[in-house]
């Protein structure tokens, strides 16, 4: 799958909200972000850039990217969210808040669709 280096810097981004969204980052998570970084082919000068964006203008990106790359992404962040083998509150929040804004959501196959739900019951037990 190729990706822009601004879609690249977008997914980075969301990654890092993602690791940083429960105050803690485990080894795991590294290991992971460290993959999709290879995966995607990620210089060093676009996984600096994507750490310093904002997450706004990242999900803008997000939402104008093809169906295919949506999947991807999609994929991405469900695998980082569980990755350290704990949700969290402020991860299920982040997953609904980009799902809802890009659309993403409907790339999600069934069995993630069943690991969105949870992860929207965790947010509402959280509240």
């Amino acid at each position: 799958m190729d990706f822009t280096a601004e879609e690249k810097q977008a997914v980075i981004s969301l990654m890092c909200g993602i690791i940083e969204a429960d105050g803690w980052i485990d080894e795991d998570e590294i290991e992971f972000a460290q993959d999709v970084l290879d995966a995607i082919e990620c210089e060093e000068e676009d996984f600096e850039l994507g750490q310093d964006m904002p997450l706004l203008p990242a999900l803008v990106i997000l939402k104008n990217m093809t169906d295919e790359q949506k999947g991807v992404v999609s994929d991405v962040i469900t695998a980082t969210i569980v990755a350290d083998r704990i949700i969290t509150a402020e991860e299920a929040v982040i997953f609904d808040y980009v799902s809802e804004l890009t659309g993403i959501d409907i790339y999600l196959d069934e069995e993630e669709k069943q690991k969105e739900e949870t992860l929207k019951d965790l947010a509402t037990e959280a509240d």
